[in-house]
């Protein structure tokens, strides 16, 4: 269809050959790259032997052989085969592959748009899909015209009060503010919050949500001190009613403590953010993405605490792990790297400093281009650095 898409297939480990299993002792192995097998033999109530045989299959080796099956079966373009592709997608996006996942979003989306048009919701479901992921892998741009199209298309269906018009409003909302127009994502933000109010009630998890998307609108306009009161109602509310470790709860507060390091009440960021890690840790592992972001604000507040040691081990680790999950030119990676160079010039390695800036300003001239404002920004950032060992 012309996406780029590959096709289901992919190259697997050769099988092993498992051995005899000696009784009662179970034998494991991998015959292929995801799936596993073990096999325990013993003697059964009767004398005669009995083997059993388990088989283990990850959930993206599952994924990967009902979509090759449907593949053979009905065909690329065949709905059936779309869903098991939008399937594996959702899989291969919630491991960190994140390329593949995009390339696997971007056939969904043209191939539902061929069969079933541009205005089916399962069309409006992949595109949605497909707008977060490039959201989160910093092509705002790109998000936005995606995510405008599903909100028209479910304004003009449903309505524009229908949850499902509204929730793909408030995505427009954080990209319009994530491309620095904060005028128009507040006017947006608080749309979707009136209407919210109006059909869900004030303590709905999706009000609460445009609470927290319209703290972040005042943020960026510089008006801290309405954010952070708003940001701690709604954690406060979020944990009342879903738990103080329910995403929202957990966002909220790490948001509030965003806005406390904007005022430079940096004691009071540091508390609330190592309690939002300590419950990121718990719930979605050391390496998750949100734990990782989460991390590295810590580590940024902990630098201006003058607890440099900590923020340098910390950041290090941070950049590993997104190294590992977005690759080295990412934006949340060369900021965690960023981080880094002014944790190392801060305790007088320049040298490293000044290596991890250029590695900074290559990265986003490879991903962004020279005029970038990102790549202008951590010139300075190099400038600085390098005015400063003279």
């Amino acid at each position: 269809m012309g996406d780029g898409w590959r096709g289901p297939g992919r190259r697997r480990k050769a099988p092993q050959q498992p051995g005899a299993a000696e009784p009662d002792t179970p034998a494991t192995g991998e015959s292929a790259e995801g799936v596993s097998w073990s096999i325990t033999a013993h003697d059964g109530p009767d004398g005669l032997p009995v083997v059993e045989v388990e088989l283990t299959v990850t959930r993206e080796v599952a994924a990967r052989w009902r979509l090759r099956g449907l593949y053979q079966e009905k065909g690329e373009t065949h709905p059936d085969t779309l869903t098991a592709a939008h399937e594996l997608a959702e899989v291969l996006w919630g491991q960190g592959s994140a390329e593949e996942a995009v390339e696997l979003f971007r056939h969904v989306v043209a191939g539902r748009r061929a069969v079933l048009g541009h205005g089916h919701p399962d069309t409006l479901k992949a595109t949605s899909s497909l707008a977060g992921a490039l959201e989160n892998l910093g092509e705002p741009a790109e998000a936005e015209q995606l995510a405008r199209v599903v909100w028209a298309e479910h304004a003009r269906a449903s309505g524009e009060d229908h949850p499902d018009t509204l929730t793909s409003l408030a995505r427009v909302v954080r990209i319009t503010l994530r491309l620095g127009r904060p005028a128009e994502a507040e006017h947006l933000a608080r749309q979707v919050l009136a209407a919210r109010e109006r059909a869900l009630g004030p303590e709905h998890r999706d009000t609460l949500s445009s609470r927290n998307d319209l703290a972040g609108v005042l943020r960026e306009q510089g008006r801290l001190e309405d954010a952070e009161r708003l940001y701690r109602q709604v954690a406060e509310d979020a944990a009342r009613l879903f738990g103080p470790a329910e995403p929202l709860s957990l966002s909220s507060r790490a948001n509030q403590a965003a806005a406390l390091a904007h005022q430079g009440r940096w004691a009071e960021a540091e508390r609330h953010y190592r309690s939002v890690v300590r419950l990121r840790v718990r719930s979605g592992g050391e390496g998750h993405e949100s734990t990782l972001a989460v991390q590295n604000d810590l580590a940024v507040v902990l630098h201006r605490r003058g607890k440099a040691r900590e923020a340098e081990a910390l950041l290090r680790s941070v950049v590993e792990g997104r190294s590992r999950i977005f690759g080295a030119d990412h934006p949340a990676t060369l900021h965690s790297v960023s981080s880094l160079a002014a944790t190392m010039h801060h305790r007088g390695n320049r040298a490293e400093a000044e290596a991890l800036c250029r590695k900074v300003v290559a990265g986003y001239e490879r991903r962004f281009g020279p005029g970038d404002p990102r790549t202008v920004e951590a010139r300075a950032d190099l400038r600085l650095i390098l005015e400063n060992g003279r």
